[in-house]
């Protein structure tokens, strides 16, 4: 697959540092908000670091992909985006599905790879338990890795989504 100058910059721009920082944000208010009462949020429970950790893996590409496939096949159809002329790799196209499926299948990608990966990093650690500041931090900067990794594989697939006729 070769990218255009153009095409990198889109999504370079647009569909990486933008998301970063957006879930940045969102993320630590949302943490914020859900855990704004705990002092510290346990690994394991309820209201957990692992129950929160494996959601985002799967809602934010899930939610991302609903987002950000329409936006950018309607960059394409506008011409503000080329469409990708080549061919995915192989790991990348077995993602080429209609929307809702797709996004369900990005979203269990993300368990399946973030997520486990996350909790694998954070046993190994020893974490038990994290303080609310922390915890707001973690979840803040692995929604903005998250975003910036799952979403310019979201724009590619949609860059190489066939126009609907």
């Amino acid at each position: 697959m070769q990218l255009t100058g153009v095409q990198r910059g889109y999504l370079l721009v647009g569909q990486v540092v933008v998301p970063i920082l957006i879930n940045l944000v969102l993320n630590g208010a949302i943490g914020f908000a859900m855990f704004r009462g705990a002092s510290a949020v346990p690994l394991f429970g309820s209201q957990s670091i692992v129950g929160d950790t494996l959601g985002t893996s799967f809602f934010l590409p899930a939610i991302t992909c609903l987002i950000v496939t329409p936006i950018v096949r309607g960059h394409v159809r506008k011409g503000t985006a080329e469409p990708l002329r080549g061919a995915l790799p192989g790991w990348l196209a077995f993602f080429r599905r209609a929307l809702v499926p797709r996004a369900l299948t990005l979203g269990l990608a993300g368990v399946v790879l973030a997520g486990s990966l996350a909790l694998v990093v954070l046993t190994a650690l020893g974490v038990e338990s994290l303080a609310f500041t922390p915890f707001v931090a973690f979840k803040a900067v692995f929604a903005g890795l998250l975003g910036g990794i799952v979403t310019p594989l979201i724009a590619l697939l949609a860059l190489a989504d066939r126009p609907a006729a």
